[in-house]
């Protein structure tokens, strides 16, 4: 006769590793699709990353800004050179001249680049 593989004591060690079996492939499985899973882990890693980028831009332009707002209300001299910039005003008995943006040639035909020194 042949020893019976099921006894009382194997089948609840079949039982037992079953159900851990069961627990780990669970587990497991909702660490890697479930909603706090790795993929949605790393998806909100880059996007930390990417607003971290992004908040280090929009502080450096606000400061800048900061910046250009306080010389616009205190430093007079800094008003007169926007104005003069942007609107293209003129003190008196000065000439303003506007040319018009070209392929940075020059008039005797050189090829020219925008500070003005011969391209090779």
């Amino acid at each position: 006769m042949l020893p019976s593989l099921i006894t009382k004591s194997n089948c609840w060690k079949i039982i037992i590793v079953t159900a851990a079996v069961v627990i780990n492939a669970s587990i497991f499985s909702s660490l890697l699709w479930g909603s706090n899973s790795m993929y949605t882990w790393k998806a909100l890693k880059e996007k930390r990353s990417a607003m971290e980028t992004e908040l280090a831009a929009l502080n450096t332009e606000r400061s800048n800004l900061s910046r250009e707002i306080r010389l616009l209300k205190n430093d007079p001299s800094y008003v007169e050179k926007i104005i003069r910039q942007r609107l293209n005003y003129v003190k008196q008995n000065e000439i303003l001249y506007i040319f018009e943006d070209s392929d940075a040639s020059s008039f005797w035909g050189e090829d020219l680049d925008k500070k003005g020194t011969k391209r090779r």
